[in-house]
């Protein structure tokens, strides 16, 4: 346990001196900000935009979902840039061999793997709740609204980026680069968004967790139905953590 908690504190201190944790955290906190303020003036947008003499029949005033709405939106793109940065947590330590002396001193090997996946989602984590919690302030202040299942509107989120690390984890192992562990990453993500063309699938899919967020806070959408996609992903995240420290047990350094 003592060498579990010192891999993860590497692991964070490494992604401080490099400044990951940096990039990662200004990013989801810009992000926060803009989603609720491009919500609020998208509408005076639009209307400056327009050639003169045109005008645009807004629907509606802005109101707090349109801020979620760009938060879920958004966070598709800040998980990939998330992803992106982290891709080498393993592949970069097994193409430097940085790992050798550790392991040839006793550190077991699912140790390494271990704290890999506590350390990423942590930092996943932290920053997922930044950006949550810099919209929600602004949200309340610029817009109003009441929503439901916000909470669990945002769990779903969130433990969809797990789902997404454990791949990346893998991909590391598996191919022991970068890009390996992107392209598996994106391509079990691709087939996700293939399969979810099929009703009897999509309402089981992993996907929903990251696609239904908003019909969620407007109640257009039962909490119950999301039950069997978070027991799929868990069930997902288990068995790709598990294959990872299986495979690097298995792998040479």
């Amino acid at each position: 346990m003592k060498a579990f908690w010192a891999m993860t504190k590497k692991e964070f201190l490494e992604s401080i001196r490099t400044y990951k944790l940096f990039i990662v955290v200004v990013v989801f906190l810009l992000f926060g900000m803009l989603n609720p303020i491009t919500a609020k003036i998208m509408p005076k947008l639009l209307t400056s935009f327009m050639p003169e003499g045109m005008t645009v029949a807004l629907a509606k005033e802005p109101h707090a979902i349109d801020s979620w709405i760009q938060f879920y939106k958004n966070m598709s793109t800040q998980l990939i840039l998330f992803i992106v940065v982290f891709s080498g947590i393993v592949a970069n330590e097994l193409s430097k061999g940085t790992l050798i002396n550790m392991l040839t001193k006793g550190l077991a090997r699912k140790t390494v793997i271990l704290s890999k996946f506590t350390a990423t989602i942590s930092l996943w984590s932290v920053s997922y709740l930044i950006c949550f919690g810099t919209t929600y302030a602004y949200t309340t202040y610029l817009l109003p609204g009441e929503l439901s299942n916000m909470a669990f509107s945002a769990f779903c989120m969130w433990i969809f980026g797990i789902l997404q690390i454990s791949i990346m984890l893998l991909g590391g192992v598996l191919f022991g680069n970068i890009y390996g562990s992107l392209l598996l990453t994106g391509g079990f993500t691709g087939l996700l968004m293939l399969f979810n063309i099929v009703p009897k699938f999509a309402e089981h899919s992993p996907y929903l967790l990251s696609s239904e967020n908003v019909p969620l806070l407007a109640a257009k959408a039962d909490v119950s139905d999301f039950y069997v996609p978070i027991v799929i992903t868990l069930v997902l995240i288990f068995f790709f953590l598990a294959s990872s420290v299986a495979s690097f047990d298995r792998k040479q350094i």
